[in-house]
């Protein structure tokens, strides 16, 4: 009977040995709770103007809302963490700003004619802050105005959601996001300066226009295209370059004898190159 007994036993000894060290913690991991908070605020419609509020944090703009009599339109761009809703009542713009990083953040509201208004507001963790509303005051000094719409050159489609730069001649920049129908404006800008339009957007080329300066209480209008990047195809070994690839830089002699280099026709002509055997 005793040794009957001291198998069991050697057994259980050898399981648990066996079984130290490896077993794994399956507790669910706690989620972490992400703080957000919340802000609202509104603005007296315009009969005469749209108006433009700009969403900015850290500086940099992720969101634009523009309110008219017929509607209301909103745009965003980044990866700022926000819920965006507005709407129109009453000769009132209403904005609010749910589920917001908490941080701070810039407003800027604007409108064909009228003064800018800035206002600054702190988002904390749960708490909703109130804005004061807003009333535009109309410009006394004259001013222009920039329109225009982004489109793919090679589709001819609009491009939405777009950041557009604009900068004039004494460094100060302005930002806007094209709208669904690839709009963008800029309002109230100086009338004795040249501007410089960029934009950059993923899988496209960059895009630098010149602006000349524009006349007192004129809305210049400019169409600009962005050129799309295409991915190089790939050919099987002993094909050559690859479809879209980059040719290297060369000189090669014609007919004639006569040298001719890339470089001479980059940017100015097709290039066709044909290899001939001549004749026999």
């Amino acid at each position: 009977m005793k040794k009957i007994l001291t198998f069991p036993a050697i057994a259980f000894l050898l399981l648990a040995a066996l079984g130290c060290g490896t077993s794994e913690d399956t507790t669910d991991p706690v989620p972490t709770e992400i703080m957000t908070g919340e802000f609202r605020g509104s603005i007296e419609l315009l009969e005469d103007a749209t108006i433009q509020v700009h969403l900015l944090k850290a500086g940099e703009l992720f969101a634009q809302i523009e309110f008219a009599k017929v509607g209301v339109s909103q745009t965003s761009v980044g990866n700022v963490q926000a819920d965006i809703f507005a709407s129109t009542d009453s000769g009132v713009g209403n904005f609010r700003v749910t589920d917001a990083e908490l941080g701070d953040y810039t407003l800027q509201i604007s409108a064909k004619g009228y003064q800018e208004t800035e206002l600054n507001v702190t988002v904390v963790a749960d708490q909703e802050v109130s804005l004061d509303k807003v009333a535009l005051v109309a410009l006394a000094e004259p001013v222009s105005h920039l329109r225009g719409v982004l489109t793919d050159s090679d589709t001819g489609e609009v491009l939405s959601d777009v950041l557009i730069q604009l900068t004039d001649k004494a460094g100060k920049e302005y930002e806007v996001l094209t709208t669904k129908n690839g709009v963008f404006t800029f309002e109230n800008l100086p009338v004795d300066q040249g501007f410089t339009l960029t934009v950059m957007h993923k899988g496209y080329e960059d895009n630098k226009v010149d602006v000349d300066p524009i006349s007192a209480d004129e809305t210049f209008e400019l169409d600009v295209e962005l050129t799309a990047i295409h991915e190089p195809i790939e050919l099987d070994p002993g094909q050559g370059l690859s479809i879209g690839s980059q040719a290297p830089e060369f000189q090669l002699s014609d007919g004639n004898g006569k040298e001719h280099a890339l470089a001479d026709y980059v940017g100015n002509k097709k290039v066709a190159i044909v290899f001939y055997r001549g004749g026999w």
